[in-house]
């Protein structure tokens, strides 16, 4: 696939992994639009790449999917969705009863599954009228490995293996791993 040309939109790419990924994109001639929850992070990439898109969203939250694809619109549409965004609550005693435990779950649920999903079921159908469309689904849940408990790690590698899979077998739809 030619880069070159391309708009990619990069969820969480205010700051390390999709802040490195557009700055490159952007090196090799692509458009590339980043998203974040924080503005104060947004502005800062915006000064240091003036190229760059930036649009407040949250992946969590269905309505900014929605207002964040009636924007892509807005620009043009994407050739790429580059899923990235994703948070991980530091891990507490599982073994003492604490509310926390399923706020925490469902927030990490929304953001690094949930997420991901909205967005590929909003996106899909733009991304496979181009010649070329492509989701990059990216996690770095083993940066903290020392704060989850196996099972989150299990369900996350779960989670992967599924995208994946799923993503294998839409017809036309460009993969890159």
């Amino acid at each position: 696939m030619e880069l070159k040309g391309k708009t990619i939109l990069i969820t969480g790419g205010a700051s390390g992994i999709g802040l490195e990924a557009a700055k490159q994109f952007l090196e090799i001639g692509a458009k590339v639009i980043i998203t974040g929850r924080n503005q104060v992070k947004l502005d800062a990439a915006k000064k240091q790449f003036p190229a760059l898109i930036t649009v407040k969203s949250d992946v969590s939250v269905a309505e900014d999917a929605a207002l964040l694809f009636n924007k892509v619109l807005e620009i043009g549409g994407i050739d790429i969705l580059y899923n990235n965004a994703g948070v991980g609550v530091p891990a507490i005693n599982l073994g003492v009863p604490n509310e926390k435990h399923f706020k925490n779950a469902v927030y990490e649920m929304e953001a690094n599954y949930l997420g991901v999903i909205r967005l590929n079921n909003l996106f899909l159908e733009m991304l496979t009228s181009r010649k070329e469309g492509a989701i990059i689904n990216t996690t770095s849940i083993l940066s903290y490995v020392r704060h989850f408990w196996k099972q989150h790690i299990l369900l996350l590698k779960r989670h992967w293996h599924f995208t994946q899979n799923r993503s294998e077998n839409i017809c036309g739809l460009s993969i890159v791993k």
